[in-house]
């Protein structure tokens, strides 16, 4: 299995630039293994307005937001937020 492209929301790089240095190790990490991996599920779905699945996330003390495009191998990261929030 080839690796998807992972992309980014410009507000999730926001609220990582905030984050601790460690977390934003850990979750940087993560983009990796989900590039990887893009059919990982996550710690529970929320649904968008659409109703597609999104999957969260926790990582650390932070919830990472996002969905696997298998129809053109990209994850797209949607939100990054405190976990719990």
């Amino acid at each position: 299995m080839s690796s998807y492209r992972v992309f980014i929301a410009a507000d999730v790089i926001a609220s990582l630039k905030a984050c601790k240095r460690q977390e934003q190790l850990l979750i940087t990490r993560l983009f990796d293994e989900l590039a990887n991996d893009p059919h990982r599920a996550g710690d529970y779905v929320e649904r968008d307005e659409i109703g597609r699945p999104i999957q969260v996330l926790i990582i650390s003390r932070q919830s990472v937001f996002f969905w696997a495009d298998h129809a053109v191998n990209e994850v797209k990261i949607l939100d990054l937020k405190p976990a719990g929030a």
